[in-house]
């Protein structure tokens, strides 16, 4: 199962916002993507996710990609955690199997 998801970023990404996300990625066997400004990183890899996040600003719009075996049960782990991160939370949902 493969599902995109696109969000926009409220503020900006904490080293302990990135290190809790990069844990949480880990758990999954899905692969899991994040992408912004034309860039796309595993977000399982930590020295990706922390170099990538500098660049995000508020207000920056974050494409998420799952695919993998268990990518529902990703979704909802890491679409919950970056809901609770951010106050409001515009989102756009596609899934294909």
């Amino acid at each position: 199962m493969k599902i995109d998801w696109t969000f926009t970023l409220d503020q900006p990404w904490t080293l302990d916002r990135v290190l809790n996300f990069v844990t949480m990625a880990n758990q999954y066997t899905s692969q899991i993507y994040l992408g912004a400004h034309g860039e796309k990183v595993n977000a399982k890899g930590l020295l990706g996710i922390v170099s990538w996040s500098m660049s995000l600003r508020e207000q920056s719009t974050i494409a998420l990609q799952l695919e993998g075996i268990d990518a529902q049960e990703a979704f909802e782990g890491v679409s919950t955690y970056l809901q609770n991160q951010d106050d409001v939370l515009h989102t756009t949902y596609s899934r294909s199997s």
